[in-house]
């Protein structure tokens, strides 16, 4: 198990890296302006406009009043001064080097900002996740309850493939906060039912206590 969530943590992080390396800006941009037209025509401009603000401020609390975002930058790419110091390399990587670093740092910091604006989206499906979430817990529970009482033999395989498709779905939603393509609005609910739907057989199958 332990294996597993460390190999998908790096799966993760390589996705992360492979956005940073090879997106470009316009493309990161594209995907950004692409995802706000989808939540205005499905939330409506003021929702649109409360989910981006709300984004900005966690962006700009976490990384840029922090200086966390500054000093990436002034890590990689050497200020005015610094070249002035450095005699003879003054030049070095000004119109070539510095330049692509800039914009590979550019598409790293669109894509954190996109993964918070995802992840207030999510949050605004909360109330959705606890309707559509304990309904199903509670049939799964109902079901198990009555397989206990008629004998009936709860599936192992079932059981099993319920748990990989809950843990599946959860992965994939986490996943989608940094894929670099336009996420609709609708893919939080779409999740959330399959994660909803596999508890129920998880918690209906779940072998009987002895």
């Amino acid at each position: 198990m332990q294996r597993n969530l460390l190999f998908s943590l790096l799966v993760w992080l390589l996705e992360i890296i492979l956005v940073a390396g090879f997106v470009s800006d316009d493309w990161a941009r594209n995907i950004q302006a692409i995802e706000d037209n989808s939540l205005i025509a499905y939330f409506g401009v003021e929702k649109e406009a409360e989910i981006r603000q709300t984004s900005q401020q966690w962006f700009d609390r976490l990384f840029v009043n922090t200086g966390i975002r500054e000093s990436v930058y002034r890590y990689f790419i050497p200020t005015e001064h610094e070249r002035q110091l450095s005699k003879g390399f003054e030049e070095v990587g000004r119109h070539d080097l510095f330049p692509f670093i800039q914009s590979r740092l550019d598409v790293l910091w669109d894509t954190v900002y996109q993964m918070i604006k995802r992840v207030i989206m999510a949050w605004v499906w909360l109330p959705f996740l606890a309707v559509t979430v304990l309904p199903f817990a509670i049939d799964g529970l109902i079901r198990r309850k009555v397989s206990q009482t008629n004998f009936d033999y709860p599936s192992p395989m079932a059981h099993r493939y319920s748990l990989y498709i809950m843990l599946g779905a959860v992965y994939l939603l986490l996943m989608g906060l940094t894929l670099p393509f336009p996420v609709p609005p609708q893919a939080i609910p779409v999740g959330v039912f399959i994660v909803a739907w596999a508890l129920n057989v998880l918690l209906a199958n779940t072998q009987k206590r002895v």
